[in-house]
């Protein structure tokens, strides 16, 4: 289960329940500034951290037809014409970027 914070962010409920109170309960303070859940999001474990972030990446960045047109093009590019090894990458990144 999720809870709508007045932010907009959505968090389990077990997850901030256990950081609110301490004892695990699903009672939830309602937090409406950034550095409310910046708080709150620090005392979670990795793991419930990591599926915020991916819940916030997905929602400021959906994935779009053209998006998944361009990953598709770039793997069949690689596949095709393969790629640049990783140390040329490390040697000449600073170059290729400054020109």
């Amino acid at each position: 289960m999720e809870r709508f914070f007045g932010s907009g962010l959505f968090l389990p409920v077990a997850s901030i329940g256990k950081v609110a109170s301490g004892h695990g309960s699903s009672m939830v303070t309602a937090m409406s500034t950034v550095t409310e859940i910046e708080s709150a999001l620090a005392k979670l474990p990795l793991v419930a951290q990591c599926e915020v972030a991916a819940w916030l990446e997905s929602r400021l960045w959906p994935e779009t037809s053209a998006m998944m047109a361009s990953i598709d093009e770039a793997e069949r590019s690689l596949a095709e014409e393969g790629g640049v090894a990783v140390e040329d990458v490390r040697k000449n990144l600073g170059q290729w970027i400054t020109g």
